[in-house]
Order: C-alpha cells, then structure tokens, then sequence
C-alpha cells in the first residue's frame, strides 16, 4: 500500500511539472494530440520514480492525488448532467478537508507534495473529460477550476494543521508526565 501511494504521489507531481513545462514552452493553440504524450511521459515517470525505492512515506500526498481525481471526476460527471451552483462545488472541498484530515503526514517532502499531488489528480480527471464540452454549461467550467485550485490549497492547509495538531498532542502528553 505504502508503495502504491508513493507511486500516485510521484505521478501527481510528475504530471504537474508536466502542465508547467506546457504552459510554458508551448503555444496555447497546440492540439492536444501532441500534448498528451508530454502529460503521459510525466505521469508515468512519476509514477515509476514513486514505486521504486523509498521516499520516506509519502502517504498523504498520494492520498491528495486520489482526492484531487475523485472530485474532480464526480464534478465533470454531475454538472454534465445536473446544472450546480458554484456552492455545491465548494461543498466538495469538505471532502477534500476531512479526507486529509484523516491522514497523517509521515514527512516533511510529504506535506511539500500534498498540493502538487492533489493537482495533478485534478489534471488527471481533467483530461479523462478533455472531448466533453462543459463549457456550454454555464458555470461548469469555473466551478471545476475553482475545486481544483482551491483543492490543492485547501489539501496543505489542512495538512499543515494536521501536523500543529499533533506536535501540540504530543507537547500536551509530555507535560503531563
């Protein structure tokens, strides 16, 4: 499982680099039939960069990578067929909150990957929606980048406290002894 999750957490992050090296270096009317490869070969490389070796636990961020995919799938599948407004996609950040409150970061490199690797599952779910228009529906496409953005923010801040939260438990025992 440990090694799974290394995996996902490296192939968000890998697929992240990714889109920044196309923001960058391409021009904005490249077709996708030559960016895809770009996104794949980050995607895997991370992929495989996480399940060899250790990387010193880096649960929570492929947890992050696994939240940032499911939400992002469930909002392309739920404005496709029943118009939302932008509240009930704020509504999903809840989910992201409580999901990686339930998570312990193990390390400082996982709490650095958590937002990286929470956006590269919203790319993911992105591009599994890429030929459906969702710009047709008013608002869709907003509300999507909104979870998204927002998402990968929202998944360290709460990690963060995570980790206050328990170095202040821990601090809280060690008196008390």
């Amino acid at each position: 499982m440990r090694r799974l999750l290394s995996s996902l957490a490296f192939a968000g992050v890998g697929i992240t680099i990714s889109f920044v090296l196309i923001v960058m270096s391409f021009h904005p009317s490249t077709s996708m039939d030559t960016l895809i490869p770009v996104y794949l070969v980050g995607l895997l490389g991370g992929a495989f960069y996480g399940a060899i070796g250790k990387r010193g636990g880096v649960n929570a961020s492929g947890v992050a990578f696994i939240l940032g995919l499911t939400i992002t799938v469930l909002l392309n599948l739920l404005w496709r067929y029943r118009p939302l407004t932008l509240g009930y996609s704020i509504a999903f950040l809840v989910i992201v909150i409580v999901g990686m409150f339930m998570v312990e970061s193990k390390s400082d490199l996982d709490i650095a990957l958590i937002p990286f690797s929470y956006f590269g599952g919203f790319i993911v779910g992105m591009l599994l929606f890429m030929n459906v228009h969702l710009a047709e529906v008013e608002g869709a496409v907003m509300s999507v980048m909104v979870t998204g953005v927002i998402g990968a923010f929202v998944s360290l801040v709460v990690a963060l406290l995570r980790v206050m939260f328990n170095l202040r438990k821990q601090k809280n025992v060690e008196l008390l002894r």
